[in-house]
């Protein structure tokens, strides 16, 4: 009798344990519907940065500077209502990083960019900051060293032209040193050339035409395109 209780006890408490297991890995809760058009707007202040970028970049060695040319690629990505921003250096074999996700945290009102570094096998790295003046910068804290580094990103001419800074600041304290920096002109951009159309889904610069019910309508980047291509009424009602 006693083995029988013992028994039925052990099943019992494995039970909770796994009910309790279960209940942790539990996927988060969607985001409302305003929370997720909140994050949105926040992110619509990068609008300028969607595109693809023909980068030089620069960076002390020694005494010397070295350059290299680098693509860099920004785009728009919709899931289940919920919208952030891709990059892509290089097609992903960048100098110092190979993709990343910008995302806006309605919680802390930050953004945060993920970078992936090129290097192999090292994880990805998380900047948090504000846009404010026209540029958004982001640090992070290296836990071992102290040391934060900081990435300005800003377009200039209009939008016509990227600017990114990276720096560091020696165990959290004092100046920023300078690292690297890349900047260069959105590709396909003819400075001081006509205006184009806004992009219906995002708001933003397009050069992507889509069409619904015989109409033309312009998108950004692919991400758009895709957004649109799935419930265009969504976009075009009213228009």
């Amino acid at each position: 009798m006693f083995q029988r209780v013992t028994y039925i006890a052990a099943l019992a408490a494995c039970g909770l344990g796994l009910t309790a297991l279960h209940g942790s890995a539990q996927p988060d809760k969607k985001a409302k519907p305003e929370d997720q058009a909140k994050s949105k707007k926040a992110l619509q202040e990068v609008q300028d940065f969607i595109g693809l970028w023909n980068l030089e970049g620069t960076q002390k060695v020694g005494a010397k500077t070295e350059a290299w040319k680098e693509k860099v690629s920004w785009g728009w990505k919709f899931k289940d209502g919920d919208a952030w921003i891709v990059v892509s250096f290089a097609d992903g074999k960048g100098k110092f990083f190979s993709t990343g996700e910008l995302k806006y945290i309605l919680e802390k009102k930050k953004y945060a960019l993920a970078l992936t570094p090129a290097a192999k096998g090292e994880a990805a790295q998380t900047f948090e900051g504000d846009y404010a003046k026209g540029a958004l910068k982001l640090e992070r804290k290296d836990a071992k060293t102290n040391d934060v580094y900081r990435l300005t990103l800003n377009t200039v001419a209009e939008g016509e032209r990227f600017v990114m800074k990276y720096e560091k600041q020696d165990g959290g304290k004092g100046l920023f040193s300078a690292v690297h920096a890349m900047q260069g002109n959105k590709d396909g951009v003819v400075a001081g050339g006509p205006k184009k159309p806004e992009c219906i889904v995002s708001g933003g610069s397009a050069n992507i035409a889509v069409s619904y019910n015989g109409k033309t309508y312009y998108v950004c980047c692919s991400g758009c395109r895709d957004e649109f291509n799935a419930d265009p009424a969504k976009y075009t009602k009213g228009k």
